[in-house]
């Protein structure tokens, strides 16, 4: 019945949800070690990298095992159920450093056992703007509410809490099936599936570095070089993640109607042109509409490409891979750009960030066609 393959899809969609979150949650777990333990920053951020860094190796080993789906989602959300109440009861920020590098690897198998579900569904481009929908929703309710449960408990409280979170959204696993098997006849030649891995694998590397860059130096950049307040700031930043909304709206409507290689190309050039107007000549104005479009055309390029991904390997392998990629520059970003501003000031970053965009325009620019749905090909 359709009904039960929306219910698989939705599944699928709260598995990767779980994953990722360790990314979305990211500056409050900082400041949950920070204000309760009262870490240094190199204390918490070390937090934050080695759970993202353990849970992209982890999808990538996860990503290439035949046996994803509901069993190692049901595992991977045991671990990090588990290593959240062991947070809640830690008293030291060593002890906490290494647990939540533990739970990096069950968020792992949640991110391949996601993926494997949404590459092998009817319409990638839908599937992954429902998803990208669903935990845009889903991380704005959760950072909400992260704030208060910080400043009510401290670490304890907000540890503990997110257990009732994995426990309410593990529940809807029940609804997976088990994921398609020997999808071969689906999946591209070898060779040419070899070549094309490693173009958009490198293209989200090079995008995904200089974005993650980007993202954690923005408040700091309009604070410091525009003279905005941290509430304009956040104000900015905040209406930027909600327009950004209109991305899987987009998808969701002309997905099918458009050609996915030269969007992404297009969303690639608007990015640039965004990195100059934000760093190049920075204004209130530049600021508020660079970060804006920006935005938008992130989330636009990052569902048309995990939806490409799908259709080159419909056993999500490919997908988790990329996920693996988006995290590891999460983690890495803020080292690489601020090791670059050691001696180089903010407004003189973007040349950066333009050069690592243009690889990536290059690496899109080479796949050809195979960025189009195996039917149009």
């Amino acid at each position: 019945m359709q009904y039960k393959y929306y219910l698989h899809l939705f599944a699928g969609m709260a598995m990767l949800e779980l994953g990722n979150l360790a990314s979305s949650l990211a500056p409050f777990n900082v400041s949950a070690v920070s204000e309760s333990l009262g870490a240094n920053s190199q204390e918490s951020g070390l937090v934050v990298t080695l759970e993202l860094f353990f849970a992209a190796i982890s999808s990538l080993f996860f990503g290439t095992v035949s046996y994803k789906g509901k069993a190692l989602a049901y595992c991977g959300s045991l671990i990090v159920i588990c290593s959240y109440f062991l947070c809640s009861i830690a008293s030291d920020v060593n002890q906490i450093t290494f647990i939540k590098a533990f739970s990096g690897i069950g968020c792992g198998m949640l991110i391949a056992s996601g993926h494997s579900i949404l590459a092998s569904s009817q319409d990638p481009n839908r599937s992954y703007a429902l998803f990208t929908l669903f935990a845009s929703l889903t991380a704005a309710f959760l950072i909400y509410i992260s704030s208060t449960w910080i400043e009510d408990g401290g670490h304890s409280y907000y540890f503990f809490n997110f257990i009732y979170v994995y426990i309410a959204l593990t529940l809807l696993f029940f609804f997976a099936k088990t994921s398609r098997e020997n999808d071969t006849n689906l999946v591209r030649e070898p060779i040419a599936q070899k070549w094309l891995y490693f173009l958009l694998i490198t293209a989200v590397l090079f995008y995904e570095i200089p974005s993650s860059g980007m993202w954690a130096f923005m408040e700091r950049f309009g604070v410091e070089y525009i003279d905005m307040g941290v509430s304009e700031v956040g104000g900015v930043i905040s209406l930027a993640i909600i327009l950004s909304l209109l991305g899987p709206v987009f998808i969701g409507i002309f997905g099918n109607k458009i050609r996915r290689k030269e969007t992404i190309l297009l969303c690639l050039l608007v990015s640039s042109i965004c990195v100059y107007a934000i760093f190049g000549i920075p204004s209130y104005d530049t600021f508020y509409y660079g970060n804006i479009t920006w935005n938008i055309v992130f989330v636009i390029m990052v569902i048309l490409i995990l939806a490409a991904a799908a259709d080159i390997d419909p056993t999500g392998r490919l997908g988790a891979w990329l996920n693996a990629c988006i995290l590891l520059s999460a983690s890495l970003a803020p080292a690489v750009f601020g090791w670059i501003m050691l001696e180089n000031e903010m407004t003189v970053i973007y040349p950066y960030l333009i050069l690592f965009l243009i690889v990536a325009m290059t690496c899109i620019f080479s796949t050809k066609k195979d960025l189009e749905p195996i039917d149009k090909v």
